[in-house]
């Protein structure tokens, strides 16, 4: 196809612009089935290190081309495609830089890309389709970068939300935190950062507690943490330790529960939290007004056999089910889903 016959395409494709791409024009379907190319390009040149390059410091397309070994011509047309599509800024002098609300997930593309090369070499889509049966790359996959690579992620993503709790959860000041399904402790790491009197009880599986030991070696207070080793979906720790408890924080958790579970883990913390406790949930939940990441991640319950599709307005009604009283849910433009708050009576 020539340059000018591809040009034709994308514009009847989809209207896209500097600021980023709009609703398509035209056929949905011809849009989203090519849609793909641009995530193939920003994980290619995120695994191989061009934008972590650009982010370090913005380069023409003929400079980064010569630090990465690669052709200056097509280069610069995929870099111009991710410039289109908002995820680079490009100057008059034909400068890439990487813009902050992308360099601040470039871990989580990395990881995005070794999760969708993984699901795509076992089929995991259509499997579950045929079978009904999920598959989970993060019980399965055991190289080292992976690993080391989800850590990055699930930390750098922890930073921006750590901030967003703090300001707006209304989380007590002194006290002990429970982050349930808290993982290594990343979030928990971020949000010590910035309640100094606070100490941290994570709660999750007990395969987990060797990755939050590696964490721990790595932090200046590691006293101040815990593991609990439990499975919320059958808790018995937490029942021990709630009801101490100044908060419990549920971050993209309940994404992985079916509805029953859902609401007995909420009439457990209502219950056995003490009185004027926090609540404190984060997840994917979608936005009925618009569409978003939070939609996407569809597929990712279907591979793992889940079922999530819940809006934070259907969260709120099931707290309030509960027991739960004070609710409020807040958006951030920059990370998908929503903040859910609420008080134990």
């Amino acid at each position: 196809m020539s340059a000018g016959g591809q040009r034709s395409t994308l514009a009847s494709i989809g209207a896209l612009t500097p600021a980023g791409m709009s609703t398509p024009v035209g056929n949905p379907a011809m849009f989203w089935s090519m849609a793909y190319k641009v995530s193939d390009v920003l994980m290619v040149l995120t695994e191989a290190g061009a934008l972590e390059r650009l982010a370090q410091a913005p380069a023409t397309a003929d400079a980064l081309a010569v630090a990465v070994g690669w052709q200056a011509g097509s280069l610069a047309k995929l870099l111009d495609l991710l410039v289109t599509a908002g995820v680079l800024e490009k100057s008059d002098a034909a400068v890439y830089a990487v813009p902050s609300t992308t360099r601040s997930v470039l871990p989580v593309v990395v990881m995005e890309a070794q999760v969708r090369r993984w699901h795509a070499a076992n089929r995991s889509l259509l499997t579950v389709l045929e079978t009904g049966v999920g598959a989970d790359p993060l019980g399965q996959i055991q190289e080292q970068n992976f690993l080391s690579n989800y850590q990055q992620a699930m930390a750098a993503s922890a930073r921006a939300l750590a901030l967003h709790i703090h300001r707006y959860a209304r989380l007590p000041r002194q006290g002990t935190i429970l982050d349930i399904g808290g993982a290594d402790g990343a979030l928990a790491e971020q949000l010590a950062l910035l309640q100094p009197q606070t100490d941290f009880c994570i709660i999750d599986r007990p395969p987990v507690r060797e990755h939050f030991e590696m964490r721990m070696a790595r932090v200046t207070a590691p006293q101040r943490f815990r593991f609990s080793a439990d499975d919320i979906t059958q808790p018995q720790a937490l029942q021990r330790e709630a009801d101490t408890a100044i908060a419990a924080i549920i971050s993209n958790v309940l994404h992985l529960l079916c509805d029953r579970q859902i609401r007995e883990l909420l009439r457990l913390l209502c219950s056995e939290l003490p009185s004027g406790a926090r609540v404190v949930i984060y997840d994917q939940f979608l936005d009925p007004t618009q569409f978003s990441a939070a939609n996407l991640m569809v597929v990712d319950w279907v591979n793992l056999g889940a079922e999530f599709e819940l809006a934070d307005g259907d969260m709120a009604e099931l707290l309030a089910g509960a027991g739960f009283i004070d609710i409020s849910s807040r958006r951030f433009p920059l990370i998908p889903g929503a903040l859910v708050c609420a008080s134990v009576p």
